[in-house]
């Protein structure tokens, strides 16, 4: 009789423990998703409060860590740079609070294409058809191509367009063939962020146009721009200047478009240091985001990761990527 209490007694205390355990692991990786977007303070683009979860609390970068950020407060919404051999953080400026990524967001739209590509649900000669027109805010300027309803064009050209020219329309067209809809291609969008740990970050949209449910964060920039660096299309496409490609219209005409790289350094709008080669890039701009640029590069025998949004210009934007490249020399 007491040796049954004391077993009794022995499992319950395993029990408790056990469940004690587990709630507080999982306490640890408490999403972010659901959460109220709070867009405040000076810096539109900007939150005033970090994020729980695993991108704060396990980060390489700590929850409100600010490591040579003087060069970037006064005008900037946030700012990496990790040392991928090392994980030293050479620069964190708000590195878990919540920002807009405009179109770096097609940085995870173009994971979810390759992933899809990869497992055999789509090929990159696949030709879709357009069947309905698809149209923005009229008050928004927005990046669009001229395709309209009963168009044909590959995937190929689709995703390199896409990450070049960064046209809005071909992440809609993607985002539907692949998940049935925006918002079935959110959800997937989602599923892959929480997989890479970007538990800041929560997708609206497959093109990064200002939502209130759609943000990130820059520590989660790093962890997307270090996932799309490991898809050979997306390595390929990041390193095209431009892109000459060809689709058809409704009564069967083909049409020439020429996409080209919207990052500075591409294009010949800056200057990029001879020691620096371009792994993975994305640019974004926004009212809400700012100028944004997320990037994954080989200096000298190191590779780094790194991302800005700035508040002020482009050409600012790059003034303080030189400031980055300069902390890495």
């Amino acid at each position: 009789m007491k040796k049954g209490v004391f077993y009794f007694i022995f499992l319950l205390i395993v029990s408790l423990g056990l469940f004690f355990w587990i709630f507080m692991k999982n306490r640890s990786f408490d999403s972010a998703y659901g959460q109220e977007v709070d867009i405040s303070g000076e810096l539109s683009g900007l939150t005033t409060s970090p994020l729980p979860g695993y991108s704060s609390k396990y980060a390489v970068v700590a929850d409100g860590e600010e490591i040579n950020a003087e060069q970037f407060e006064a005008d900037t919404y946030a700012v990496i740079m990790v040392n991928n051999d090392t994980k030293e953080c050479l620069a964190a400026h708000n590195v878990h609070k919540r920002i807009y990524p405009a179109s770096m967001t097609k940085l995870m739209t173009g994971i979810v294409v390759c992933d899809a590509i990869e497992q055999g649900k789509l090929s990159l000669d696949e030709v879709i058809e357009l069947d309905h027109n698809i149209s923005f805010d009229a008050n928004l300027s927005v990046v669009q191509s001229n395709l309209s309803k009963g168009c044909k064009i590959s995937v190929r050209n689709l995703l390199t367009a896409l990450m070049l020219s960064s046209y809005n329309d071909y992440a809609i067209i993607l985002a539907e063939r692949i998940g049935g809809s925006v918002e079935g291609f959110a959800d997937l969008m989602n599923a892959k962020a929480k997989e890479i740990g970007a538990t800041g970050t929560h997708f609206a949209n497959p093109h990064g146009l200002d939502d209130l449910d759609h943000y990130t964060t820059a520590y989660d920039m790093y962890l997307i721009v270090n996932e799309a660096s490991n898809h050979e299309i997306l390595h390929e496409i990041d390193q095209y200047r431009s892109y000459t490609y060809s689709w058809t219209d409704a009564n069967g005409e083909s049409w020439d478009d020429t996409a080209t790289a919207t990052n500075y350094y591409l294009n010949d709008e800056a200057t990029l240091p001879s020691n620096i080669s371009i792994l993975a890039w994305k640019t974004g701009t926004t009212t809400g985001a700012g100028n944004c640029l997320a990037m994954k590069v080989k200096i000298n025998d190191s590779t780094y990761t790194m991302m800005v949004a700035d508040s002020v210009s482009k050409t600012d934007l790059y003034a303080k990527y030189s400031i980055l490249f300069n902390l890495a020399n």
